[in-house]
């Protein structure tokens, strides 16, 4: 059996010129003008290239719930969403609610880049969910969405989004290993019966709306 997963970094909870802090579980922000009109395009995107969507599931946190609510209207108004707690982003511990500039003062701007940049954990704080149990709730879940087949849409947070980059392997551009997912970005994945792929990461609603899915055969 086939599947496709598109994976969905929610939209935007800053608004231009204010301050912009490290958003985890304890920040429940909701999303702007702006993260609501990103929810829409991806919608848009998802009418265009076409996919029939099987199924919906965001994580519980404000700003993917109503991420996948915008976007249901767009691209599957006859669906609903179910909330998975296992998309919950993580908890940041101290890094929670502050700023870069803060989070350099507080542990070290080289902390900052490795987490930001290769997905390491910074000594001394805690996030949460663990390391193994991140992993092992991020298997769990794409091993339900394989056996599923169809194509399932999930709408998730930036941590929880590199966790699964990191499991399947995935690229930027350049070739290096990178997990970021911008806002209001997307990812799609495939599963060929045997293992997962990434078909493209962090790509904005232009690209996402020029990918064949007819091609991918999952149907």
């Amino acid at each position: 059996m086939k599947s496709v997963v598109i994976l969905c970094r929610h939209g935007n909870t800053f608004a231009k010129g204010e301050k912009v802090v490290m958003v985890g579980a304890n920040e429940d922000l909701a999303l702007t003008e702006e993260g609501i009109a990103q929810a829409r395009a991806v919608g848009a995107a998802l009418v265009e290239a076409g996919p029939v969507i099987t199924r919906i599931i965001a994580g519980p946190l404000k700003r993917t719930r109503v991420f996948a609510e915008e976007l249901i209207k767009i691209a599957a108004p006859a669906l609903t969403y179910s909330v998975d707690d296992r998309l919950r982003e993580l908890d940041y511990g101290a890094w929670g609610g502050l700023s870069n500039d803060e989070i350099s003062a507080l542990s070290g701007t080289e902390a900052l880049r490795r987490w930001q940049q290769d997905g390491e954990r910074p000594q001394g704080v805690t996030f949460m969910p663990a390391a193994s149990e991140l992993e092992q709730q991020t298997r769990d879940l794409l091993n339900e969405l394989a056996a599923g087949g169809g194509l399932s849409v999930v709408v998730t947070s930036n941590g929880r989004l590199r966790e699964f980059g990191r499991i399947v392997g995935a690229v930027n551009k350049s070739g290096q290993d990178s997990c970021k997912v911008n806002t209001g970005a997307s990812c799609v994945l495939l599963f060929n019966g045997n293992s997962w792929s990434t078909v493209c990461w962090n790509v904005g609603p232009p690209l996402l709306a020029a990918i064949s899915f007819t091609d991918l055969s999952f149907i």
